[in-house]
């Protein structure tokens, strides 16, 4: 809610003499309390708005804070699982070899024992 206030100086009217009237100045008077009584609600509106905007800025850095440590936490993980994913490609790569290493000695020796079992 925005209070507004007519920037325009106040017109109160004159009497013959130069002077405003009585009445004149009792209205420009109970006016302007009305307004300042609007500020000052809206003061205290405002201040009211800018603590609760202040407390959920303070919710929001400490949310990120904690976004920003599992982030670092997720990172590393991911770090970890690269590890150990590359460790077990070479453990795949080297049973692989040894697998082909032994398929090759077994046919070599059945060869070989079929050589010998034939005249």
């Amino acid at each position: 809610m925005t209070v507004k206030i007519n920037k325009s100086p106040s017109k109160v009217h004159l009497k013959g003499n130069g002077e405003p009237s009585l009445p004149a100045l009792k209205e420009e008077n109970s006016r302007l309390k009305t307004d300042i009584s609007r500020l000052r609600i809206e003061k205290a509106r405002l201040k009211e708005d800018n603590s609760q905007l202040k407390a959920e800025n303070v919710q929001l850095r400490n949310d990120n804070s904690q976004l920003k440590v599992d982030n670092l936490q997720l990172k590393e993980d991911l770090c970890l699982i690269r590890e150990e994913l590359n460790e077990e490609r070479d453990i795949s790569e080297h049973q692989e070899i040894e697998l082909a290493r032994g398929n090759a000695l077994y046919y070599m020796l059945q060869d070989e024992y079929l050589r010998t079992e034939s005249p």
